[in-house]
């Protein structure tokens, strides 16, 4: 795990932005996880076949995305706290899904313990990780009332994953 030296301008204006997209969230189907809120970003991979479908899309969010992991096509944005009668952020143990390369970079709003390999670190509010996340990882805590999670990766087309998601052309 790398902690990366990027850094979100107006943090507080966008947790404000990110609050308004919890009403978009809808509950995890993940047996790893406990009524958590998420949202996926550009694409979206069903876990239990493979497919992929198009996901939420909001320009300023991927613009975003892209400064914070250039050529990512597919995010998860997860909640933790008492908005829509509750959500809990954390996650067991796992590797992620056979859609996503290796690498993943993670935007951390809040206070959390990440594991990664067997090795703990305490995330802080607006910190932003590189992982591999074929490698046990999980977030076993969470310190803070509220806290987002925006992780990031780009789609395995080796294994055939393909974005849904239309190119903008350029005039």
């Amino acid at each position: 795990m790398e902690k990366m030296k990027k850094v979100i301008p107006n943090l507080s204006e966008f947790k404000e932005y990110l609050r308004g997209l919890v009403a978009e969230m809808e509950y995890s189907h993940s047996s790893l996880t406990n009524k958590r809120l998420e949202l996926w970003l550009f694409n979206k991979v069903h876990l239990g076949n493979g497919q992929v479908s198009l996901g939420f899309y909001d320009e300023r969010l991927y613009q975003l995305c892209q400064r914070l992991y250039p050529g990512c096509d597919i995010g998860l944005l997860t909640y933790h706290g008492k908005e829509r009668g509750g959500s809990c952020g954390l996650i067991a143990d796992h590797r992620d899904h056979g859609y996503a390369q290796p690498i993943a970079v993670s935007l951390n709003i809040g206070i959390a313990e990440f594991v990664v390999d067997g090795k703990t670190c305490v995330l802080d509010d607006g910190e932003i990780v590189k992982f591999n996340c074929k490698q046990l990882h999980s977030v076993p805590r969470i310190m803070s009332e509220e806290r987002f999670s925006l992780v990031l990766w780009q789609l395995n087309q080796t294994k055939g994953y393909r974005s849904q998601m239309i190119e903008p052309i350029e005039w």
